[in-house]
């Protein structure tokens, strides 16, 4: 039995409608939400404003490079800006050029000389590791403090030096 024209138009309607209606988180669903854990310590003022600007760039530049590592979809995969998306061979080519700026001047400097540097005079516990857990896999800082065996509290003042270098 085919749809008349009408039919297939209030089909459309109707689950759209039932998009656009929600339904609110479950208790639990609720309690496993987290919120940003740069934005939070800024919000209680354990960071300054210049420490998330340095954690949102080092966040674009690693969305940057990620979205460079793996394959576009083939929806309007023909041309971007008049070349072909095909020609990029690696992810450099698929940046902006503010986004291989930022890349080039700040980031790589900052992971050379954090990747080298041991924090809390641990062997293994690379400092670079220790502030992307923050920053990028949104890590609490007990987290970080129980995974890396810091004291209570050290976690914060790496990741604010961390933060600090970075902006340089």
């Amino acid at each position: 039995m085919a749809l008349s024209r009408k039919g297939k138009l209030r089909r459309v309607r109707s689950r759209a409608e039932a998009v656009e209606r929600t339904v609110p988180p479950t208790p639990q669903t609720r309690a496993r939400l987290r919120c940003d854990v740069v934005a939070g310590l800024l919000a209680k003022r354990r960071l300054a404003p210049r420490h998330l600007e340095a954690a949102v760039e080092i966040r674009a530049v690693l969305e940057a490079v990620g979205r460079g590592m793996f394959p576009s979809s083939a929806i309007g995969d023909a041309t971007v800006a008049g070349r072909s998306r095909k020609a990029a061979r690696d992810f450099l080519e698929r940046m902006t050029a503010a986004e291989r700026r930022i890349w080039q001047r700040r980031y790589l400097p900052w992971t050379r000389a954090m990747a080298l540097s041991i924090a809390a005079g641990l062997p293994g516990v690379r400092w670079l590791q220790l502030v992307l857990d923050v920053v990028i896999d949104n890590a609490s800082l007990r987290t970080v403090e129980r995974r890396y065996r810091l004291r209570n509290g050290a976690a914060l003042d790496y990741l604010r030096e961390g933060l600090e270098r970075y902006g340089g």
